[in-house]
């Protein structure tokens, strides 16, 4: 009986947590950074969230990078897009990237505190059509990326 039980409850907590009835954002953990993205939970089942790899992942490295992940966005038909990358860096090592001259390399400071700086880099134009249902969620999504207040600590 236990060994039902246990893995029963578990699964009822697991489904509940998930359930359509949760009020507030989804917590989308974007591990490897440790930084948690608050997201509306309609919008979350499109996202996938991956460790950054590749050559422009081992120059983020190269220039200072602690962690870094890619939030891939799955559209309704069709192939996963890159929708954005998140980053973590100590602060001195992100200040001396910076160009005036130049779009940041590691995207928006979104996060400065104890020493890190957050970055997020997101779409410079519409990845689908404004009109399509894709469209919509990617531009809902846009809007929240650069707000601090969009991410929390786990």
């Amino acid at each position: 009986m236990k060994r039902i039980f246990v893995p029963l409850v578990i699964c009822m907590l697991v489904l509940t947590g998930c359930s359509s009835a949760t009020k507030g954002p989804f917590k989308l953990p974007l591990s490897p950074v440790p930084l948690v993205m608050n997201v509306d939970p309609a919008l979350v089942t499109h996202l996938i969230v991956s460790s950054a790899t590749g050559e422009w992942a081992k120059q983020a490295i190269k220039d200072g990078a602690k962690s870094q992940a890619v939030i891939y966005y799955i559209p309704a038909k069709g192939s996963r897009a890159i929708f954005m990358s998140v980053y973590e860096f100590p602060a001195s090592k992100f200040d001396r990237l910076k160009n005036p001259n130049q779009p940041p390399l590691y995207g928006q400071e979104v996060i400065r505190k104890n020493g890190e700086v957050f970055s997020v880099a997101g779409p410079q134009d519409s990845i689908f059509d404004p009109k399509t249902q894709d469209g919509k969620n990617i531009t809902a999504l846009y809007l929240t990326i650069y707000k601090a207040s969009t991410y929390t600590t786990p």
